[in-house]
């Protein structure tokens, strides 16, 4: 009885060393990537990914992460990538799919709650993944606003031993704390690109917003009667004013001042 209370004791006194982590901003859509990387030292991970899920649709809004190399940042997989058709093709046979299926949005999994050793490497996500194939996993996820649309964060080891009823134990605490840190970033994210929007002209949000429905520059032109020449000026000023040097990210922004999205579990 005394090891797993002392172990505990121990736990705490490193998530109240974190509690400075859990105030940091940082980039990205997700969360701090200081934050990221305080839980997966805590947690003795090789990688902390943190990601933007919706089933319904087959497609990761954005993936974040962290590793022990020291790499980290965000990306937006692209829905056509090999890689990723190959997960969807084999999400619902496999444990990652348990939140859906269940409708269990709390608390935290391990694979081997649902896998022997041998069964998960003969899973189909297991065998075909590429370079180091991921040994153990724990997870834990929030709704955001359906089952099908949930947040995720999931801690990795590639060797070693497996996560133990210690290190569930010390997420379920840290839960509440990352839920309070994403809605902080979240909205720190929607006031800046609000502000940034407000900034532009009534030509400039016009040239935006049939941007965001997809139409050419030329099309913008003719549907503005301006040249597309104008357009792409137009363009130009407007990232310059949202600090950002994409359409798809100055469209990103347009959205998220117009329309918040689904509220968390």
């Amino acid at each position: 009885m005394s090891a797993p209370v002392s172990r505990r004791v121990r736990t705490l006194d490193e998530l109240w060393q974190l509690r400075e982590v859990l105030q940091q901003d940082g980039p990205g859509d997700g969360l701090p990537l200081p934050l990221l990387e305080g839980i997966r030292r805590l947690l003795h991970c090789d990688v902390v990914a943190f990601n933007d899920l919706d089933s319904a649709r087959r497609r990761h809004h954005f993936l974040q992460g962290v590793d022990h190399d020291g790499g980290g940042g965000l990306v937006a997989p692209d829905p056509d990538d090999p890689a990723e058709l190959g997960f969807w093709e084999h999400y619902w046979g496999h444990s990652c799919s348990l939140p859906e299926r269940t409708a269990d949005l709390s608390g935290v999994h391990l694979t081997s709650d649902t896998y022997t050793r041998r069964q998960w490497h003969e899973t189909p996500l297991y065998r075909e993944e590429e370079g180091d194939p991921v040994e153990f996993e724990m997870m834990t996820v929030w709704g955001r606003g359906s089952v099908h649309r949930t947040l995720r964060l999931l801690c990795i080891r590639l060797d070693g031993p497996d996560f133990d009823e210690d290190d569930r134990f010390l997420l379920e605490l840290l839960r509440p704390h990352l839920l309070l840190a994403f809605h902080r970033a979240e909205a720190a994210r929607h006031r800046q690109a609000g502000n940034g929007v407000v900034a532009l002209t009534p030509r400039q949000r016009a040239v935006l917003e049939l941007a965001a429905q997809g139409l050419t520059n030329h099309a913008i032109g003719r549907a503005l009667g301006i040249s597309e020449g104008t357009v792409r000026t137009h363009l130009m000023h407007i990232y310059a004013t949202l600090g950002v040097s994409s359409r798809a990210a100055a469209v990103a922004q347009l959205v998220a001042s117009s329309q918040g999205l689904g509220p968390l579990d």
